[in-house]
């Protein structure tokens, strides 16, 4: 069977940038459930993962996740309200929960509870497919798509200390990345106001709209 990629960042005149997408097979699994996305592909411009939308609304998130070969996955996190769910469909996934770390291979199911101090990483050569599921989301929905949004954005600053720190200040209450991880741990009382006062936003409607991800990111043909 032929195959193709997709899902490549997209430069400033709209052309895919080499080596930023991810092969599928005409006919295969990767492709059948392209098929069933709710929405555009989500992607970050420097990082081997994509996000297929499988829901849309209120209820659930529920996401299928290309996690290419060595993602070495989001910040240590736990979440105060939400219950996150993994579900592997091919490849695997190595999680660390409260610093036990657990391998999920194909056909497997991993489900993290409140209070649990969690990250995940694909540290094969192959890549993973992996249906997540984030239950009671509240702010996430909007924040999500902010952190993968400020990425491609070429007019704001993805690492701006004040970004980051209006971000978790906006998750605080369900969702807190550890202190010492990259993302800077939990902002301090002062740098959330004064990021609040300088006009920052924990999450911009900008980045839930699909026109902001067909013109950043490559979409599948089907």
């Amino acid at each position: 069977m032929s195959t193709y990629v997709t899902g490549r960042t997209l430069d400033e005149d709209g052309t895919p940038v080499p080596g930023t997408g991810f092969e599928v097979r005409e006919g295969g699994r990767l492709e059948n459930r392209l098929r069933e996305r709710t929405g555009p592909v989500t992607s970050h411009p420097t990082r081997p993962v994509w996000g297929v939308p499988l829901s849309d609304g209120e209820g659930p998130i529920r996401t299928l996740s290309v996690f290419g070969a060595g993602y070495d996955g989001p910040p240590a996190h736990y979440h105060e309200r939400s219950v996150e769910r993994f579900e592997v469909e091919a490849g695997s996934l190595t999680l660390r929960l409260d610093g036990d770390e657990r391998t999920v291979a194909a056909g497997e199911a991993a489900t993290v509870e409140t209070e649990v101090v969690h990250t995940f990483r694909n540290e094969t050569d192959e890549r993973a497919l992996v249906t997540t599921e984030i239950r009671s989301p509240g702010r996430l929905r909007q924040v999500l798509p902010t952190l993968g949004g400020l990425a491609h954005d070429r007019s704001r600053d993805a690492d701006d200390p004040l970004q980051r720190a209006r971000i978790a200040d906006v998750l605080d209450g369900n969702t807190t990345f550890v202190r010492g991880e990259r993302f800077g741990g939990g902002p301090t009382d002062v740098l959330a106001a004064v990021a609040r006062l300088a006009g920052y936003h924990g999450a911009y409607a900008t980045y839930t709209q699909p026109a902001f991800w067909r013109r950043h990111v490559e979409q599948p043909p089907v």
